[in-house]
């Protein structure tokens, strides 16, 4: 889906814009509204370095009220594609990752879905129960309907069972 050919990339810098699709995130259960992946690029003959930033719109379920609402999120990640390279490191920030000699396509799938997943927030919050600071708000403890009896009377058969007590 989110791929380069690197015969297409020119030598030293340039800049490259995908769309993320809408059903980019379907197994999770989340429907991506809008999504761009931008990418700044610097080749040189060993190596390919990559800064991107991905901007999207995801409609999300609040865990609270199973209401849908959108969540904006940016993200940013740096990956270095070296020739040569024997085994692959991998940091909070950055990446780098092996590119074969021969290699005609990089793809970025697994980083974008991993970097979305990973700036969604714990407890999937509709906003309408945050408060200015982003923090939940308190539930509300409402009764609904309508109790036949007091809160001073005790149901007779509490006094049948404490006959026995006695």
């Amino acid at each position: 889906m989110l791929k380069l050919k690197t015969y297409e990339i020119p030598m030293s810098k340039s800049q490259r814009t995908l769309t993320i699709p809408q059903n980019f995130l379907e197994t999770e259960g989340i429907a991506v509204l809008k999504g761009v992946l931008s990418l700044d690029i610097h080749r040189s003959d060993h190596m390919i370095h990559i800064k991107s930033i991905v901007i999207s719109s995801l409609e999300l379920q609040c865990d609270r009220s199973l209401d849908t609402f959108i969540y904006e999120s940016q993200c940013n990640l740096e990956i270095i594609y070296k020739e040569g390279l024997k085994e692959e490191e991998i940091d909070l920030h950055s990446s780098i990752k092996k590119l074969e000699k021969n290699q005609q396509i990089i793809e970025f799938d697994q980083e974008v879905r991993d970097m979305l997943l990973l700036s969604l927030p714990i407890k999937r919050i509709h906003p309408r129960y945050l408060d200015d600071y982003g923090n939940p708000k308190e539930l509300l403890n409402e009764q609904f309907g309508y109790s036949n009896s007091s809160d001073d009377s005790i149901d007779p058969r509490w006094h049948a069972l404490n006959n026995f007590k006695n």
